[in-house]
């Protein structure tokens, strides 16, 4: 019997973090949109930044969060390589 709740792996919440942020939105969002802790997200958060895969943009009072172009090549390979799984699927 298949369980329908599917535990997600690191790089399927990366993908999901930015593909929130392909438009400027707030922390808020993405904790909620993501279904993330906010530890959980302050982990992701580093990992992106260090990476140069999101950056932040200051708009006084509040901080946004975008997608960059190196993000945006991440999220493509991702898509590639989850849709190469998706078109051979066979049980082992």
């Amino acid at each position: 019997m298949e369980s329908t709740f599917v535990k997600r792996g690191r790089l399927e919440i990366i993908y999901e973090i930015l593909l929130i942020c392909r438009k400027p939105v707030n922390k808020t969002s993405i904790l909620y949109k993501c279904n993330l802790s906010f530890s959980q997200l302050q982990k992701y958060m580093e990992y992106l930044f260090s990476y140069d895969l999101l950056k932040s943009i200051h708009e006084s009072p509040r901080e946004y969060y975008h997608v960059t172009d190196k993000g945006k090549i991440y999220m493509e390979e991702y898509e590639k390589l989850t849709g190469l799984f998706s078109k051979n699927k066979t049980n082992y």
